[in-house]
């Protein structure tokens, strides 16, 4: 990896693992979201993981951001 970076003016280091998290919800969506639990109900405001085209989406970011 690093010969391949060599003579680069910048790198990048993205965190792959919380990059689902980092895919915001559109707000007229996050209703979509919403769970209940005894501390009461909450939506979420950036993407969860196991939405059913949590991947797709993020995947589509991605290639617009690197694409």
């Amino acid at each position: 990896v690093l010969q391949a970076v060599t003579g680069s003016e910048m790198l990048s280091m993205l965190d792959g693992f919380s990059g689902y998290n980092q895919v915001e919800v559109d707000t007229a969506d996050q209703h979509k979201t919403t769970f209940t639990t005894p501390w009461g109900t909450f939506a979420y405001k950036r993407m969860p993981f196991g939405l059913i085209n949590a991947g797709a989406t993020f995947q589509r970011a991605m290639d617009l951001a690197f694409g």
